[in-house]
């Protein structure tokens, strides 16, 4: 079973699609058909399920996933050590992320990092906090944005607290002016988002014991805020999601403060590829340069 092979796996097991796969790959779909019946032949049972509308992993497939993405992860740390001995700075890093971060952080760190280092490519993949959390743990990411705690065995690196903010229509009228307070939203409709978005606003209801009503349940941050604005309820949401919204709604602290810690979620560092090991020492750096570490 070559390496080649089990590359042209993992492209299919992330894209769900042999077309896809093959696109990404640049070969053809059959191709990438043959490959992994192939490696199905060779192995002595299925790793994909068939159907229409794609391919999905079958329970053996997930099993030999894990495997499969250590030994690419240790080949590409091979690659990029042998590069670095060279004098050369080459490699891949993949970073999961959410989407608050993806739109207020990712597109400096990324732009700055590639000047610094124009042969190390970047792959983006932006999820949930659950998501981000799986990625990482399976190493289908390098480094991951993530809300810590985390209970995963992951080594976890806190950067920045965000306050989580209450957001509420134009015509809702708080005890005080300037701030609210848990009394002033303990009767009234939650937009929320769906489970693996809502971590922060479902630790922020149970902490008060708030009675939640409910109808919409969002994936999007930006559809959560046009809905707040439309009057159907209001939503406790963190600083970071309101940077560069331009919907018309009324913003208030929440007293007492509250907040949700944003970190960084890798393997151990003796796992991390130079390529990595740069990226990761590159956010940090961008974190504290932009006065953002607040920890």
């Amino acid at each position: 079973m070559s390496l080649f092979s089990y590359q042209i796996f993992n492209a299919v097991a992330k894209q769900q699609s042999f077309l896809r796969a093959a696109e990404e790959m640049n070969l053809t779909p059959s191709a990438v058909s043959h490959s992994m019946s192939s490696l199905e032949n060779k192995l002595g049972f299925p790793l994909f399920i068939r159907s229409r509308t794609g391919v999905k992993l079958t329970n053996e497939g997930h099993s030999l996933l894990v495997h499969v993405r250590s030994i690419l992860n240790s080949e590409e740390q091979l690659q990029q050590e042998a590069a670095q001995i060279n004098g050369l700075e080459k490699g891949t890093v993949s970073i999961g992320t959410f989407s608050s971060v993806c739109i207020n952080w990712i597109p400096d760190i990324v732009k700055s990092f590639r000047m610094l280092y124009p042969n190390i490519n970047i792959n983006i993949m932006q999820g949930d906090y659950e998501d981000v959390l799986s990625w990482t743990k399976a190493g289908a990411v390098d480094i991951g944005f993530a809300t810590l705690p985390v209970r995963d065995d992951l080594l976890s690196t806190p950067l920045h607290k965000d306050r989580l903010l209450c957001i509420t229509p134009h015509t809702f009228k708080p005890a005080h002016s300037d701030y609210i307070t848990v009394d002033d939203i303990k009767e009234e409709p939650f937009i929320l988002q769906r489970e693996g978005y809502s971590t922060d606003t479902m630790a922020f209801i149970k902490k008060y014991d708030l009675s939640v009503r409910s109808q919409f349940f969002i994936d999007d941050d930006q559809s959560i805020i046009a809905i707040v604005e439309s009057g159907l309820g209001i939503s406790i949401v963190p600083e970071l999601i309101l940077n560069k919204s331009s919907c018309d709604v009324s913003v208030y602290p929440i007293e007492p403060n509250e907040f949700r810690t944003i970190g960084l979620v890798t393997q151990k560092k003796q796992f991390m590829s130079p390529a990595t090991l740069k990226m990761f020492d590159h956010i940090v750096s961008y974190i504290k340069s932009n006065n953002l570490m607040n920890i």
